[in-house]
C-alpha cells in the first residue's frame, strides 16, 4: 500500500515539473491567454450582450485572471532587486486604492501591466485588436439584426447610435482606440490603404455618433501619425520636428490644463462659460465633483454618477421622472477624485517619463499613440481600462528597438532595425 501512494505522489510530482517546465517556455502564450479571457469578458460587458452575460461570471473571470497572473509573477518572473522593489510598490499602492474605491478592476489592470514585463506588445495588440473587434463586430451585426438592443436617442444633430454599445460615446471610443492599435501595426510597413479603415470609423463617429470630442481626437490622430510617417519628408518643418520630439509631455500639460479649467471655473466668467458649452459643460461638472468630493490621497469609495446614455436615455426622453446629470468624463478629474492624488501623479508622471525614454531610443511612435490618447482622456474616462486603452500595457512590454533619430539622420530609413528586444524601458 505504501508502495502504491509513493509512485502515485512520485507521478503527481513529474507532472508537476513537467507542467512548470512547459509553462516556464510558453509564458508569453500564457499572458496572452489569460489577457484575451479577460478582455473578452470586460468589452462583452460594454455591449448590450450583457443581459446575457451574469455579471458573477464576470467576477469569476476577474478572480480567476487576478489568480492566474499573480502565479505569473511570483512563480515565474525573474526580476531584479529593483525590479521587485518597484513592482512590489506598484502593485501595493494599486491594492490600496482598489481598496479604498472599490473597483476590483483596478487590481486587474495593475496585474496585467506588470505582468506584460517580457511579452511582445505587438502580439498584445494583435490580441486586443482580434478580440475587441470581433466582438464589436458581432455586437454590429447582431443590433442591426435586432437581436440586441441598439440603443438610439434623438438630440437637435440628429439620431445617435451606439451599434450594440452601452453607449454612443463608449461605441466612438472604442472606434478611436482600435483605429490607435491598428495603425500602430501598419506603421512599419504602412501604405495609404491603410488609412481607410481609420478614415472610415472617422465618418461612423461623426455621422452615427454625434460625438464630436471623438471626432476630433479621431482627426488628430491621422494628423500626426501621417507626420509620423512621413517625418523624413517633413524634416524641413520645424513645428513637426519639434512636436515630434517634446510630446511626452502631452499628458502633463492636457491633465494640468483641464484640471485648472475645472478648479477656476465660474458661472461668471464667460469665456470660462463659452468653453464649458463648448466641452458640453465638462467644466462645470468637473468643478461640482471637485467641490462636493475634494480630492484625497488614495481614493474614494465610488461616487454616484447619473448619465443620460444607455438604458437611462428613455427616462430623460419619456419624461418619466426627474434626471440630474452627473458624469465625470474626463479621466483626470475622474482619477484624481475616485482613485486619489498620489496614483494620478503616478499615472500622468509615469507616462510622461516612459514617452520622453521611448523618444530617447528614437521610438517616436508610441509617444505619438500616448499623447493622442492624452489628449481624449481629457474628455473621456478610458483612460484605465483594458477593453479601450491597450496601450497602458506598453510600459513593462517588450517593444521595438529603432536606430533612427530627428535630424539630420532622416536622410536614412526610418526604421533601421526592428526586432523584438527589450529596451531599457520594461527593464
Amino acid at each position: 500500500m505504501k508502495w502504491v501512494v509513493e509512485r502515485s505522489v512520485s507521478r503527481i510530482n513529474t507532472k508537476i515539473q513537467r507542467g512548470y517546465a512547459w509553462l516556464a517556455t510558453h509564458l508569453e502564450t500564457y499572458y496572452l491567454a489569460v489577457f484575451g479571457l479577460y478582455l473578452a469578458s470586460v468589452t462583452l460587458q460594454t455591449t448590450t450582450f450583457n443581459v446575457y452575460y451574469p455579471h458573477r461570471i464576470g467576477v469569476v473571470i476577474e478572480l480567476l485572471v487576478m489568480g492566474l497572473l499573480v502565479i505569473k509573477l511570483i512563480g515565474f518572473q525573474e526580476l531584479t532587486r529593483r525590479q521587485i522593489v518597484g513592482t512590489a510598490g506598484l502593485l501595493a499602492l494599486v491594492g490600496l486604492v482598489t481598496l479604498m474605491a472599490k473597483l476590483p478592476y483596478l487590481a486587474v489592470t495593475g496585474l496585467l501591466v506588470v505582468g506584460a514585463r517580457g511579452v511582445d506588445f505587438c502580439k498584445i495588440v494583435r490580441v486586443y485588436l482580434v478580440i475587441v473587434g470581433g466582438i464589436l463586430l458581432v455586437a454590429f451585426v447582431a443590433a442591426e439584426l435586432g437581436w440586441i438592443q441598439n440603443i438610439t436617442f434623438h438630440t437637435t444633430d440628429g439620431l445617435r447610435q451606439s451599434f450594440g454599445v452601452v453607449y454612443t460615446t463608449d461605441f466612438a471610443a472604442h472606434l478611436f482606440y482600435l483605429s490607435c492599435a491598428y495603425l500602430y501595426l501598419r506603421a512599419r510597413r504602412f501604405r495609404l490603404v491603410h488609412l481607410i479603415l481609420p478614415l472610415l470609423a472617422l465618418g461612423v463617429i461623426y455621422a452615427f455618433t454625434k460625438t464630436m470630442t471623438d471626432t476630433l481626437v479621431m482627426i488628430v490622430l491621422l494628423f500626426l501619425y501621417v507626420i509620423y510617417i512621413y517625418r523624413r519628408q517633413l524634416v524641413a518643418v520645424k513645428a513637426f520636428m519639434v512636436g515630434l520630439r517634446y510630446n511626452f509631455l502631452t499628458m502633463p500639460i492636457v491633465a494640468g490644463g483641464i484640471l485648472w479649467l475645472s478648479t477656476i471655473f465660474n458661472y461668471q466668467d464667460r469665456g470660462l462659460l463659452k468653453l464649458n458649452d463648448l466641452l458640453s459643460t465638462r467644466l462645470a461638472l468637473g468643478n461640482n465633483a471637485l467641490l462636493a468630493y475634494g480630492v484625497k490621497l488614495f481614493g474614494q469609495a465610488p461616487i454616484p454618477v447619473n448619465g443620460w446614455g444607455g438604458d437611462r436615455v428613455n427616462t430623460f426622453k419619456n419624461g418619466m421622472g426627474a434626471v440630474t446629470y452627473f458624469f465625470i468624463d474626463s479621466s483626470y478629474l475622474n482619477m484624481l477624485i475616485a482613485y486619489g492624488l498620489v496614483l494620478t501623479l503616478v499615472v500622468v508622471c509615469g507616462t510622461s517619463w516612459f514617452a520622453y525614454h521611448r523618444g530617447q531610443q528614437h521610438d517616436y511612435l508610441l509617444p505619438v499613440m500616448l499623447a493622442v490618447i492624452a489628449l481624449s482622456s481629457a474628455f473621456d474616462q478610458h483612460l484605465l481600462e483594458m477593453t479601450y486603452n491597450v496601450f497602458i500595457l506598453a510600459f513593462f512590454a517588450k517593444l521595438p528597438t529603432y536606430q533612427t533619430v530627428i535630424g539630420p539622420e532622416f536622410s536614412a530609413p526610418a526604421v533601421v532595425k526592428f526586432h523584438r528586444g527589450q529596451g531599457k524601458i520594461g527593464v
